[in-house]
């Protein structure tokens, strides 16, 4: 390499060197411009069906450092607006991870007595603060705190918040805190009452769509234990877990909740292992979304005072036909527990073939939807379980077995092993109990 080359390398190599520099020189006061601009387009927050609105009310910029200011509405379903203030501290320094920002936020709410409602709730000194890492991806990593409270009657560790989002409109979440305890000399809990939660935590992700609506999402709640004591009766629950789940399928939406509970005692009564979930499935998402539409207007004019049930009636009955279309489906899949006296599990679900509910609504589609529909269920259950229940009632004993005997002699249920059995089955307007005819029970029903 002659001596030339040599030169135009060092050359180039300092050329090099002085963009590099010159870019991370100006790096943050190009933040400073693309923060104060991002915030001032931010107005109504994405998936939260204008529930929070956000309004830049200042904004300082500096050269490493820039502050701002901007007010909060939070608005709840037939509740009056609540303005918090927010102030902003802009880190421009990027940081290792990639990140070319840190927005540190404080808030507090505007409305005097509010703030005066927290300060005795978390002390005079409590910040509510929240560190946002911004990419260039448009992705963000947001990590903060709920304070601890320690007063009258109310002990709670705390809490932290992880929010992560994506510029697509992914977001997942995570809320975790220790313990919350509160007993009668809280405020407005009744005498010889007290809860107490250990191991709160609730984790959810979703994708928030075009229109604003989250379809699809998924997450959990979480409680290691539980402890209620009230009115001299004591129970508890361990390993509560609270699922649920939504997918939008082109125009179909559905949903499901799961409950999970490991052990538990609830008025002297023990069970364990219990589960229930409830899932709808093929719900018309354009009608969905009309309906929502619609409840959040209504719930803006009760805020306002105004009676709404006769409207929202007359909305969700306007809906129907159209959140129907498609053949929905509602399933409890299962509901199953474990007591002393053996185990318990029922499986029930209902189906409505699709194009039944055309039209407007009317006496003659209400009658063809029924003999349409299908329904499909199972049932095990102990007698001790049953005999148990109707003694709490004040029944004699023997009775459930009296109450039993026609069904099984009709081949409706079966007994075997002290165990109650059937299944269900409706179709084409003919009912079967434990694979024989009952349509005579139907008969019966509507006084036929």
């Amino acid at each position: 390499m002659n001596n030339e080359v040599r030169q135009g390398m060092k050359r180039l190599i300092v050329a090099v060197l002085v963009v590099l520099v010159a870019v991370l020189a100006a790096a943050p006061f190009v933040t400073g411009h693309v923060m104060e601009n991002t915030l001032a387009e931010v107005e109504r927050f994405p998936g939260t069906r204008d529930a929070l609105e956000l309004e830049v009310t200042d904004y300082q910029r500096g050269y490493l450092e820039s502050r701002a200011e901007s007010e909060l509405w939070l608005r709840l379903p037939e509740q009056e607006p609540v303005r918090v203030m927010l102030t902003h501290r802009i880190d421009q320094l990027p940081g290792i991870d990639g990140r070319y920002a840190t927005v540190h936020t404080t808030w507090e709410p505007a409305d005097p007595e509010l703030r005066d409602e927290l300060a005795e709730v978390f002390g005079d000194d409590a910040e509510f603060t929240l560190a946002t890492a911004l990419y260039p991806t448009g992705a963000s990593h947001s990590t903060g705190r709920i304070p601890s409270v320690e007063r009258d009657g109310v002990d709670f560790s705390g809490a932290d918040i992880r929010l992560d989002t994506k510029a697509d409109g992914r977001f997942d979440y995570r809320l975790e805190g220790e313990r919350l305890a509160i007993d009668d000399e809280a405020e407005g809990v009744e005498a010889g009452s007290a809860v107490v939660s250990e191991g709160l935590r609730l984790i959810a992700s979703g994708q928030v769509a075009e229109d604003g609506f989250v379809w699809d999402s998924e997450g959990r709640f979480e409680l290691d234990r539980l402890e209620i004591d009230q009115d001299s009766e004591q129970g508890w629950v361990e390993d509560f877990v609270l699922r649920f789940d939504s997918a939008r399928e082109e125009d179909r939406w559905g949903f499901a909740v799961d409950y999970q509970v490991g052990d538990a005692v609830i008025q002297d009564e023990s069970f364990s292992d219990a589960q229930m979930r409830l899932a709808v499935e093929r719900l018309d998402a354009g009608a969905v979304r009309a309906l929502v539409e619609r409840m959040e207007t209504l719930q803006a004019l009760a805020a306002r005072g105004a009676a709404i049930d006769e409207a929202f009636t007359d909305a969700v009955m306007a809906e129907l036909p159209a959140l129907m279309q498609h053949g929905p489906r509602i399933a409890l899949e299962p509901l199953r527990a474990t007591t002393a006296e053996g185990d318990t599990e029922i499986r029930l679900a209902a189906e409505l073939p699709a194009g039944m509910s055309k039209g407007e609504p009317n006496p003659m589609m209400w009658m063809a939807m029924v003999s349409a529909l299908v329904i499909e269920g199972s049932l095990e259950m102990p007698i001790a379980l049953l005999e148990k229940s109707a003694a709490a009632r004040g029944q004699r004993v023997g009775v459930v077995e009296e109450q039993l005997a026609p069904l099984v002699a009709q081949g409706w249920v079966r007994v075997e092993d002290g165990v109650v059995a059937t299944t269900v089955d409706f179709r084409q307007g003919n009912l079967e109990l434990n694979g024989t005819s009952a349509n005579q029970l139907l008969n019966m029903a509507f006084g036929g």
